[in-house]
């Protein structure tokens, strides 16, 4: 464990923890907990969401990529941000991915990858419209949100990445909350959190050209 995620981990975990405090289920919301996705139960698992009213209804879909400076989070820290959404009158998918540094680029967006597989293979099961199929990421999930669009709408990009997404899959849409899109390398000086953690996140902590 490098000492920026041991930080960015203790310190985001002591907010969420204060700003969770006493949440509990909605009354109205139907939950589907640790649905594994991938062949690791610790870490490839999803909650999928829904209104009680609609539980048997087929439900335009949120796939929600959580944030935590690609380091640190889990499906249980956006339970209660999801289940506000599912109170729209959407089904929403909730999701763990691997993490950095311990995982390195690209294996969360590998992950990402395998639950929107898992989504259109389970439409019926759950109720889960797979011809409205929308995401949303929350900062570094928007990093991964916009990079995981763009391999799924562009043929050369796709080529760089070890994995293959759905056939003719494109999200119907998607919303970016405080992601990072143009990181760079500063000349000189301590570099800032956002590349520490970046170096944590890519192999080899990174190239000048991973940062183009």
């Amino acid at each position: 464990m490098s000492k920026v995620s041991d930080m960015v981990r203790q310190q985001f975990k002591e907010g969420d923890d204060i700003r969770d405090a006493g949440l509990v289920t909605p009354e109205d919301i139907e939950r589907y907990d640790d649905i594994q996705y991938g062949e690791n139960a610790t870490w490839q698992v999803l909650d999928v969401y829904k209104p009680k009213d609609k539980k048997d209804e087929m439900l335009p879909v949120i796939v929600s990529v959580h944030g935590g400076g690609w380091v640190y989070g889990d499906k249980e820290r956006y339970q209660y941000y999801c289940m506000s959404l599912a109170q729209h009158g959407f089904a929403v998918v909730n999701f763990t991915y691997r993490l950095a540094p311990e995982y390195k680029f690209p294996l969360s967006l590998e992950d990402t990858n395998m639950v929107f597989q898992w989504v259109l293979d389970h439409g019926k099961e759950y109720g889960l419209d797979t011809n409205n199929i929308f995401a949303l990421g929350d900062s570094a999930g928007a990093h991964m949100l916009a990079i995981y669009t763009a391999i799924c709408t562009n043929k050369t990009y796709a080529k760089q990445f070890p994995f293959t997404t759905p056939k003719n899959f494109v999200p119907t849409g998607i919303a970016l909350n405080c992601g990072a899109y143009n990181i760079e390398l500063k000349k000189g000086g301590e570099p800032d959190l956002t590349t520490m953690l970046m170096a944590d996140f890519l192999p080899k902590k990174g190239t000048k050209k991973s940062f183009l």
